[in-house]
């Protein structure tokens, strides 16, 4: 049995905003941003979902991960810029669909680095 300390994950999160297009469902053009108070509740959201993976990371890797927010407020994931399918899937189906309590902008493009700490002990 894995020890929580060998399934330690780090995620450190910052999210971006740059806007995107959304042809299905266009927001107003605005100057509306997403407000810090937001952004800090969203870090936290997505890193509680990253928390504790399924699988071992062999060694400290950082990828980007850009998601948007329908308007059910769900998380859908746009791109994981990672060379590890493993970390890609993982980030995806940990993240798609899952819905915030934190009110982000609908159809924003947010950008998040996430760290995965390696869980292999020297």
């Amino acid at each position: 049995m894995k020890t929580f300390k060998t399934m330690l994950l780090a995620v450190a999160i910052s999210c971006g905003t740059a806007l995107s297009a959304n042809t299905t469902e266009p927001t107003e053009p605005t100057a509306k941003t997403t407000s810090e108070v937001v952004k800090r509740a969203m870090n936290k959201e997505i890193a509680n979902l990253l928390a504790e993976p399924n699988f071992n990371v062999e060694q400290t890797t950082s990828v980007k991960v850009s998601f948007t927010v329908n308007k059910d407020n769900e998380v859908v994931v746009l791109n994981v810029e990672s060379k590890d399918v493993s970390i890609e899937k993982y980030i995806q189906g940990r993240l798609n669909y899952q819905k915030l309590d934190s009110k982000a902008l609908v159809g924003q493009t947010y950008h998040v680095p996430v760290k995965l700490e390696s869980t292999l002990q020297m």
